[in-house]
């Protein structure tokens, strides 16, 4: 069978080989986080990139309304350190995860970006809270920095996003 281009929202075709590389990408970093493997995860972002979990569904500004989450790289850093570390009662055990994420979407973006959608059902469990299911969408803002897709932005839009929520530890 002929390889296919697809068609992105421009009408510019993005190459097949390219488009199962992004499927690949954002299917081993939700793998990464699954297997609590954060050190790998945070190395798949740009120096300059952020992770963000808006508050209110259609947020368009990450500052001026309040996120669940908005970190850029080091933040990042030393969140997933301080949840992953042995001193950390709290977190003990540290919970868990499992992502199912739907059809990839991909299209150009502005400044020569990358745009991926995936649809997403994530199950967290933490032992004394049990487990809870978190379905909603992942857009990742992709760039190629020394032949290596990199993270520029990766926006999590969960369905409840406004709802009342323990907290969240472990990035979706």
């Amino acid at each position: 069978m002929p390889e296919s281009n697809v068609k992105s929202a421009d009408a510019t075709a993005i190459p097949a080989a390219l488009v199962r590389e992004i499927e690949d990408f954002v299917a081993d970093e939700a793998h990464l986080l699954d297997q609590g493997r954060f050190e790998p995860w945070l190395a798949l972002f740009a120096e300059d990139g952020m992770y963000w979990m808006p508050s209110r569904p259609g947020q368009t500004d990450p500052l001026g309304v309040p996120s669940i989450f908005y970190e850029d790289k080091e933040v990042l850093a030393i969140r997933l350190r301080r949840v992953a570390h042995p001193a950390n009662l709290a977190q003990a055990p540290l919970g868990r995860t499992s992502h199912l994420l739907g059809r990839i979407r991909i299209e150009n973006a502005e400044n020569g970006l990358l745009c991926a959608h995936a649809p997403m059902h994530v199950v967290e469990y933490r032992d004394g809270d049990g487990q809870r299911v978190f379905g909603g969408t992942c857009t990742y803002h992709l760039r190629r920095e020394n032949g290596q897709l990199k993270i520029v932005l990766k926006r999590v839009d969960i369905v409840n996003c406004d709802a009342p929520h323990s907290f969240i530890t472990i990035p979706f």
